[in-house]
């Protein structure tokens, strides 16, 4: 709606006031189509800069911020799109950066109010967010005592993890106890958490670690309270909420916009060595049948993002069930099962061309940490 309106403005100060030199005049109905392609490349952008990601209670500031970032870019695309778009909408400077400016204004107030209206949501316990605190006893009862405060802050606290040794209280602040911190995977999965609440102080950062390391295959965000900022950095951003400092830890280090740049380099680039390698691949194909017996791919199970486990592609490089008697083993240089036609791919890295495919599927990325096969997964 904003965007609608934002064009509006837009086509008022280009055809209807005295700031543009146009002096043909054109309907508003015959901007129709660029309008839609240039709302197009609007929501586009709103995905790339993360404006559509799973919302959390940040600062209103920093969502005004975002807005005005995206903006200054699109107003530049737009400024190059207008060059060609029907009927050369006007290039003259002072309606481009009315249209600009009533961007910034009206989609960071609509943001606003719809962010207002979630807040009021969440103080009267609709969409919070299942989370559980884990921490020492008394540090746990403090913070229980702060969000009972806060409820705008939309944590929906399932239960408690105390690190503490020896006997636990059944409740603390009237909350559950769930267990210790190994037990942290099932309830994650258990309950559906999306937040860990940590109460723990500085001098327990190898507490800290454990429990972190502990839920790093689920898709959870921790908060912690100021402490042992050093030692997380990079991978933190500060919150003052209704007087309650806490400090988030993102359960991926890159946001959102990089992602999904990231996202649509993958894509392009395979595309393009599909269809530049298709002659290569045929060549490989028939060389590795008329080298030995078997199937020309090979699949083999790794363990993904946050554990979840697919068939990666490959050119077969070594002989039919090479780990039929000996089980999973990792190949070396001197490997005998390796065939002649495997050696030439392993040294020139082609019998990896396949995984393309992979990263096209979404299964993996061109740049990111080697997916590994379950057993050795287990080992590490």
């Amino acid at each position: 709606m904003m965007l609608v309106l934002s064009f509006l403005f837009f086509y008022w100060l280009s055809f209807h006031t005295d700031l543009s030199p146009e002096k043909e005049y054109y309907p508003l109905s015959s901007y129709v189509i660029p309008f839609m392609v240039i709302n197009l490349i609007w929501l586009t952008l709103f995905a790339v800069f993360g404006l559509y990601g799973k919302w959390k209670n940040s600062s209103r500031f920093d969502e005004i911020i975002s807005v005005y970032k995206t903006m200054t870019v699109g107003a530049v695309l737009f400024l190059l799109f207008s060059f060609w778009v029907t009927h050369n909408i006007t290039l003259n400077k002072l309606p481009m950066l009315g249209y600009w400016a009533s961007l910034v204004v009206l989609v960071g107030a609509g943001r606003l109010v719809v962010r207002s209206f979630q807040r009021r949501l969440l103080i009267k316990g609709i969409g919070l967010r299942p989370s559980v605190i884990v921490g020492s006893t008394d540090l746990i009862g403090t913070m229980i005592k702060n969000l009972v405060r806060a409820p705008a802050l939309g944590y929906e606290v399932k239960g408690v993890i105390t690190t503490d040794r020896g006997r636990h209280p059944q409740q603390i602040e009237g909350i559950d106890l769930l267990g210790s911190v190994k037990d942290l995977p099932s309830v994650i999965t258990t309950h559906g958490i999306t937040d860990i609440l940590i109460a723990l102080e500085l001098k327990e950062e190898e507490e800290i670690f454990k429990l972190i390391s502990a839920a790093d295959s689920f898709d959870v965000d921790f908060l912690i309270l100021p402490g042992p900022a050093d030692v997380l950095a990079g991978r933190m951003m500060y919150n003052h909420l209704y007087g309650f400092p806490m400090i988030r830890i993102f359960a991926e280090p890159m946001p959102p916009w990089e992602k999904n740049v990231k996202k649509m380099i993958d894509v392009f680039v395979c595309l393009l060595v599909s269809i530049f390698f298709l002659p290569l691949f045929l060549i490989i194909a028939v060389a590795i049948k008329l080298d030995s017996r078997g199937p020309i791919l090979y699949a083999q199970e790794r363990v993904g993002y946050r554990g979840k486990l697919f068939n990666v592609y490959k050119f077969r490089s070594m002989v039919q069930d090479a780990e039929k008697h000996s089980g999973p083993v990792w190949a070396d240089k001197k490997d005998d099962r390796i065939t002649r036609m495997g050696e030439i791919l392993r040294k020139l890295r082609l019998d990896e061309l396949p995984q393309v495919f992979n990263i096209l599927k979404g299964d993996m990325s061109l740049v990111g940490p080697r997916p590994e096969r379950p057993f050795f997964v287990e080992q590490l």
